[in-house]
């Protein structure tokens, strides 16, 4: 029973209360309804209306509530999808990126090694170049030293056929 209906009780009772000698009277006599009888009846049906009125309006307010909280938590339901839709799609984003990355980093590697290797094959075929420019000058050094030695050689024995040549004469 909710506050409201208990002074409304309290009212309705002292109503019937105070008729119950005239409703007595009444059902002896016979009389008809009196003008006071019928507003009394007339408030009755009233409050009566007003209360169904009243359970109306609190069933329509329990439902909308309801409904209310129903759409309160489609909506939460939705903006919890969308924020997981949303975060899958940041991860994917994520690994696309990561992927170009390594992509780019194994690319990358390849060309450094590559310029690497183009490197030393380049270094190997400039020591090849150098060792074989010094082996030409110290073949070509050999060779002069070798023919100096033949100059000096001829020389020297020309001088001595010289000095033969000359001892031979004035023996």
């Amino acid at each position: 029973m909710s506050l409201l209906a208990v002074p409304k009780m309290i009212f309705d009772s002292s109503i019937k209360l105070a008729r119950a000698p005239f409703d007595i009277a009444q059902g002896l006599f016979g009389s008809p309804e009196s003008s006071a009888d019928r507003l009394r009846n007339r408030a009755a049906t009233l409050r009566d209306q007003a209360e169904g009125q009243e359970r109306q309006a609190e069933e329509r307010r329990v439902e909308v509530s309801e409904a209310a909280d129903e759409a309160a938590a489609e909506a939460r339901r939705k903006a919890e999808q969308e924020r997981r839709k949303a975060e899958k799609r940041r991860r994917e984003r994520e690994a696309r990126a990561a992927k170009a990355e390594a992509k780019k980093k194994e690319k990358t590697a390849k060309a450094a090694a590559k310029a690497k290797r183009t490197d030393a094959k380049a270094n190997k075929a400039a020591q090849l170049e150098k060792l074989e420019a010094k082996e030409k000058s110290l073949e070509a050094k050999e060779e002069a030293a070798a023919t100096e030695r033949e100059a000096k050689r001829l020389k020297e024995a020309a001088a001595a056929a010289k000095e033969e040549r000359k001892d031979g004469d004035g023996s």
